[in-house]
């Protein structure tokens, strides 16, 4: 059986339950104003731990807790029940919840950029060899399912050609190529660094088709951003913050993602480097994800008409504050 990972990223993943079962339990004790949830744990949202570490949004008046989650679904579920005020998670996940009436936007960029690689087992040459293979992916309506038909096509490989399983988040997926049970898997870093240590090989690069991509954003419920519009301004000042500080401290960023992404220093610091310039300040979305979302849904028979950005994208915070 191939490794999963190198011992503190195991240990990371056990701290970041954990922190999920505390995080509910102090929501219900300290009745914390603003919960974020975070849809995985991962280098996109390093401004997000390094906000919340520098004391940025208690600065601002602000009782926030940032929530651990396995899947942008989970997280967006939450965020519909109530639990979370604030989801930080995939933006073009939430076409298919904005068709079915959930009045949700999409109101600020955390990371403009497609990371998305796919990777195979050694007998996979290319994407093109995938009919009648087994990919994993989080869950039937996620990102990673879209990304995955996307790319099969682009291809020349019809989806209806190959199986999917719904394993869960990117290391879940992971195991599930390391040890045989499905054939290939989309990944995103550090994990794809970990999938060419152990010989699988990289069958196709998201960016050739997605190069402007915003990949993942702050989502809120349009009645709370109404009623809590003052609270979001803060949050954003804040966070503002946050990435100006996370660009600027490239030693403090390599820290934070040893501490909360479990990685080893190089891939901590490849993964700063990586990623620095695709946390914008002005917080502008980069609508390409959601068009392209729109389109594929509406392909595949899930979504019935088209969705404007207008009713995706709120861009008032953007516009009132993304040139601060």
């Amino acid at each position: 059986m191939l490794p999963l990972a190198r011992e503190p990223g195991r240990k990371a993943w056990l701290a970041v339950s954990l922190l999920m079962v505390v995080g509910f339990l102090k929501l219900s004790q300290a009745d914390a104003r603003i919960v974020v949830g975070v849809s995985t744990v991962n280098v996109a949202f390093l401004p997000i731990y390094l906000t919340q570490d520098k004391g940025f949004f208690k600065d601002e008046g602000l009782d926030v807790l940032v929530v651990m989650f396995n899947a942008g679904a989970t997280n967006l579920q939450a965020m519909i029940g109530g639990d979370v005020q604030i989801m930080a998670g995939g933006v073009p996940e939430t076409v298919l919840a904005r068709a079915s009436g959930v009045d949700i936007k999409n109101f600020w960029a955390i990371s403009n950029l497609m990371p998305f690689q796919i990777y195979g087992s050694p007998k996979l040459k290319s994407l093109k060899d995938g009919k009648g293979k087994k990919f994993a992916i989080s869950r039937f309506g996620s990102l990673s399912e879209f990304l995955t038909r996307s790319a099969l096509r682009r291809s020349g490989v019809d989806p209806k050609d190959v199986t999917m399983l719904q394993i869960g988040a990117t290391p879940a997926r992971f195991t599930t190529l390391a040890t045989g049970i499905v054939d290939a898997t989309i990944l995103w870093f550090p994990v794809t660094e970990r999938a060419r240590a152990v010989g699988m090989n990289k069958l196709f690069d998201l960016k050739d088709i997605y190069p402007n991509w915003t990949n993942v954003g702050f989502i809120a419920r349009e009645a709370w951003l109404a009623k809590e519009k003052d609270q979001a301004a803060r949050f954003l000042r804040a966070y503002q913050r946050g990435v100006k500080h996370t660009r600027e401290n490239r030693d403090e960023g390599i820290k934070a993602l040893r501490k909360y992404v479990g990685l080893d220093a190089a891939e901590a610091a490849a993964g700063y480097d990586e990623y620095r310039d695709s946390f914008p300040l002005d917080g502008r979305i980069l609508d390409a994800g959601i068009s392209a979302t729109v389109e594929q849904e509406i392909e595949s028979g899930r979504l019935k008409g088209k969705i404007s950005l207008s009713e995706m994208i709120d861009n008032s915070f953007i516009n009132s504050m993304g040139k601060r």
